[in-house]
């Protein structure tokens, strides 16, 4: 078995002595018991602060069993099983018998007092008799379960490190068993998770600076703990290091797709999402989880909405009395193959053109006051390729300007957005060297400089891989989720919608043939020569 570091605490606070119903004895080795059993490391027995001679790897092996299940009979034919796993000698359980018996030996050497501490015979089983608490790993899952009951997060902390404090090492590090890391899972499964909760009270109570030495070991140690990741990303955060709490993710999301080929959890993007906008919910005095104002007038029931939309191009037609509705705040997608209508929805939607027939509402803002609307949008259109010869900031920056911002609050803008949509280390570069996907997201960014209430986008991922088109889609939907915004964009990938939760409405050939509802919820107003 691999030893790994176990890391005990210094802190005073930690260190104190607790008044817990469970420990009334003294800090010790043995703590005042009359044996007491150690598993959490090797395996050990100490009597009256002295070291217990327990014989040789194998018969340590067999106590570490009977205590893990102390109090519960154990079958001799099951004690073979876990101690020769493969291939056990014709007198395995005559060895069972010897075992036993000189552990019963011993132990007895040191229960002169009379309190029952026995390894008895039940049938053909044996049973570790005594008080739970004698072993270290009962006394920890003890103090687990009355740190998760405690009244604040002093009290949880303090129960939490003292039960951590129990761990020396692997369990039955010592024991030589192939067996040892199959009977204890569940053990070190629940040291982590004890650990992941100890960390969150430490941060709740302000202790960020401190954690963050052991955060970093840890998620060094553990590259794969999502939540210890998260915390460290917080107590970085929280300690002014910001920099490093996005480089912290950064290397762990490379390492994640590179050897796992897996995104992080939403949960840990949506964390650097907020380290990014600086989001003051973050703060540890701040205020609670954002809830994002409503971008639209309360009057105003619909973001988008479309009645009998026609486009004609002389003889063919692009789009044929299409009409819908979408909500304030929804994503919609329009699923369509080429040809469908998709970009000429957009396009006029985005008053790019203007409709042979029909009407439209951006905002309750209708389709003939332009720049009104104009105002209100972000668009994405297709192709949205940006001058190869400019850098990403400075992309960004002369949109600004072009929106009416001064030079201060253009490049200020731009830094923001860049950092929101993950261009940051390649602000500074030419377009020209950047990838597709680097383009693509640096016209969300673009999209995104008016603070729009709608975001009308046509194919935003076009050219990208699912990895890299998911990854987009995040980015698009957080934009929406934080600013509160509503989303009409266009794929031909059916996924796409799927992915990020959002309605869709079918174009063919300018006709709107359906609308799949999602979540059993209709699409409001969908119609075109009779369907949905």
């Amino acid at each position: 078995m691999t030893s790994r570091p176990f890391r005990q605490t210094a802190d005073p606070i930690v260190g104190a002595a607790i008044g817990s119903r469970l420990f009334p004895f003294s800090g010790k080795p043995d703590g005042g018991r009359v044996v007491d059993f150690r598993l959490l490391g090797v395996v050990e027995a100490w009597s009256r602060h002295e070291r217990i001679d327990l014989g040789p790897p194998k018969q340590r092996f067999l106590l570490a069993v009977l205590a893990l299940k102390i109090n519960q009979p154990i079958s001799v034919d099951r004690l073979v099983d876990l101690t020769w796993p493969i291939s056990p000698p014709p007198t395995a359980q005559h060895a069972i018998h010897v075992r036993i018996s000189k552990l019963r030996a011993t132990i007895a050497k040191r229960n002169r007092d009379g309190r029952a501490i026995e390894i008895l015979t039940k049938g053909s089983a044996y049973v570790l008799q005594a008080d739970p608490m004698c072993v270290d790993a009962h006394r920890f899952r003890a103090l687990v379960a009355d740190a998760r009951a405690g009244k604040n997060d002093t009290d949880k902390m303090s129960l939490y490190r003292r039960a951590l404090e129990l761990w020396r090492g692997p369990p039955l590090a010592d024991v030589a068993s192939e067996i040892a890391d199959q009977l204890c899972a569940g053990l070190e499964e629940t040291r982590l998770i004890a650990l992941e909760e100890c960390l969150d009270a430490e941060l709740r109570l302000g202790r960020h600076r401190i954690v963050i030495d052991e955060l970093t070991e840890l998620v060094a140690q553990y590259p794969y703990r999502q939540q210890l990741l998260a915390q460290l990303m917080l107590a970085l955060h929280r300690s002014g290091r910001g920099p490093e709490a996005l480089h912290a993710y950064k290397t762990a999301r490379l390492r994640m797709i590179e050897e796992l080929g897996l995104e992080p959890d939403m949960a840990l993007r949506r964390l650097e999402h907020a380290i990014l906008l600086g989001d003051p919910c973050l703060d540890l005095a701040g205020p609670g989880p954002r809830v994002p104002a409503p971008r639209l007038p309360a009057q105003v029931e619909a973001a988008i909405e479309v009645d009998q939309l026609t486009r004609r191009f002389g003889e063919v037609t692009a789009l044929d009395q299409v009409s819908f509705a979408v909500a304030p705040g929804e994503i919609v997608g329009v699923l369509g193959a080429p040809g469908a209508g998709k970009t000429t929805l957009i396009r006029v939607l985005g008053t790019l053109l203007a409709p042979t027939g029909g009407s439209f509402a951006i905002a309750g803002v209708p389709s003939h006051r332009g720049a009104e609307i104009r105002a209100l949008i972000g668009l994405l259109p297709a192709p949205a390729d940006q001058p190869g010869h400019l850098t990403g900031v400075e992309t960004l920056a002369s949109c600004a300007r072009f929106s009416g911002l001064g030079r201060t609050e253009a490049w200020r803008l731009a830094g923001r957005l860049l950092a929101e949509v993950g261009l940051v280390d390649v602000a500074g570069s030419r377009i020209s060297a950047y990838d597709r996907e680097l383009r693509c997201r640096l016209g969300l960014a673009t999209a995104l400089v008016r603070e729009p209430s709608v975001l009308l986008l046509d194919e935003p991922t076009s050219g990208l891989n699912p990895l890299a088109a998911n990854r987009l889609l995040d980015l698009i939907q957080q934009a929406a989720t934080w600013r509160g915004a509503t989303v009409l964009f266009t794929t031909w990938e059916p996924a796409e919608v799927a992915y990020v939760r959002a309605r869709q409405l079918i174009l063919d050939r300018g006709v709107a043939q359906r609308c799949e509802p999602r979540d059993g919820v209709t699409l409001a107003r969908v119609s075109s020569h009779g369907c949905c």
